[in-house]
């Protein structure tokens, strides 16, 4: 089974195993490298799939919040440390909100959670950051489909007719 097979069949064994996405309509999902590069490519895709159906605000805290947790996922997890590691971002609306959920390879000695930093720290606030600006979110572990970090925030939904999904130019 190929990578992008392997990504899908994640976000495809997530979704249908949670109740998260019965009122939400998907805009897209992509898989990425597990390298710290990624996260400026996760983004722009955000960024690109997003622009024009949230509020600016909305999606500036969106593509803050995914850089926290795609970065999260890179660094803690076996993405990131696995030559064909991978993290899957998928993104949704429905019921006025927008839905981002991060999934990476899982790590066999940690899991996400929220820490609290030193003051003198560079890092170790990315969870903060998301249980403070969102309206909701948790994380899900699973043996076959990894760990799962998703968040919800208000969206203020706008209309956009052009295909969601695609990468920018």
């Amino acid at each position: 089974m190929n990578a992008s097979c392997q990504a899908a069949c994640r976000y495809e064994r997530q979704r249908t195993a949670s109740e998260r996405w019965a009122v939400l309509h998907p805009l897209g999902h992509a898989e990425f490298a597990g390298t710290p590069c990624s996260v400026a490519t996760v983004r722009a895709w955000a960024r690109h799939l997003l622009t024009g159906r949230v509020a600016d605000a909305a999606l500036d805290d969106v593509v803050l919040l995914l850089s926290e947790v795609v970065t999260n996922s890179v660094v803690h997890s076996d993405s990131g440390h696995a030559p064909e590691g991978s993290v899957t971002v998928c993104l949704g609306l429905g019921a006025g909100m927008v839905h981002a959920e991060v999934i990476d390879d899982g790590s066999a000695t940690s899991l996400p959670f929220v820490r609290a930093a030193a003051p003198d720290s560079d890092g170790g606030r990315g969870l903060l950051l998301v249980e403070a600006m969102t309206t909701t979110w948790g994380t899900h572990h699973g043996p076959e489909a990894g760990t799962t970090v998703w968040f919800r925030l208000p969206a203020n939904e706008t209309n956009r007719t052009d295909e969601p999904g695609s990468l920018p130019n």
